[in-house]
């Protein structure tokens, strides 16, 4: 008896590591860096240009997943121009990636909150700003009448820096990653909690713009 006993334990000991404890584990991975986040992006961007994006899973089995939780790795913060995917610009699926649209890519109040809850809580180590070519918000900022209402409060927050060339397509392109970097750097200057994560190099934030003629990302913290 205490040997078939032991046998018996064995097999449910046996088991219960197997098919308990072993699956758990394998789907445990470890939160990406910051760079380790930004260079994902980086390869799926190169993919995007080369039209060769990877299959996603958007079935039912990865919404059930995602219905349990988001783990994104990256925040991205771009203009609400219906050009400007980053879903796919980036070559990602569904929880990949946090995004925040708005015309012009600017850090209001609420895009801030928007992006404390992905730092805070979502624990996302990367912080994009990503403008792109032709922005029909940062060419409004550059012209001489700004719309009226709700657009025109939206285009004062767009920032197209100073000394700009004199020819258009040049003062513009110039203008776009002007304002880009400007709202990279009001991440820090309007929320302390964006602050206190990057103070503690718990997050980074970086800056680009997309052109739309070819796919790609310029990034402008790259030296």
């Amino acid at each position: 008896m205490r040997t078939k006993s032991r046998v018996m334990l064995a097999v449910l000991s046996f088991w219960f590591q197997t098919f308990l404890f072993v699956p758990v584990f394998a789907q445990e991975k470890p939160a990406p860096t910051a760079e380790q986040a930004w260079e994902q992006l980086k390869k799926g961007n190169k993919q995007f240009v080369a039209d060769q994006l990877e299959q996603k899973a958007l079935g039912a089995e990865r919404r059930q997943e995602l219905a349990k939780g988001q783990h994104p790795f990256a925040i991205v913060l771009t203009c609400a121009d219906s050009r400007v995917a980053p879903e796919f610009i980036f070559n990602q699926g569904l929880g990949d990636i946090f995004v925040l649209r708005v015309a012009g890519n600017i850090a209001d109040p609420f895009v801030l909150g928007s992006m404390e809850y992905a730092v805070e809580h979502l624990h996302a180590p990367l912080v994009v700003v990503l403008g792109h070519t032709k922005c029909g918000a940062v060419d409004a900022a550059l012209g001489e009448h700004k719309p009226a209402g709700n657009l025109g409060k939206l285009v004062e927050e767009v920032y197209v820096g100073q000394d700009l060339p004199k020819e258009k397509a040049a003062s513009l392109e110039a203008a776009i990653k002007n304002n880009v970097q400007h709202q990279a750097e009001l991440l820090t200057q309007k929320s302390e909690v964006v602050k206190e994560f990057v103070d503690h190099k718990k997050v980074r934030i970086v800056s680009g713009v997309y052109n739309l003629a070819t796919g790609k990302v310029e990034w402008l913290d790259e030296k």
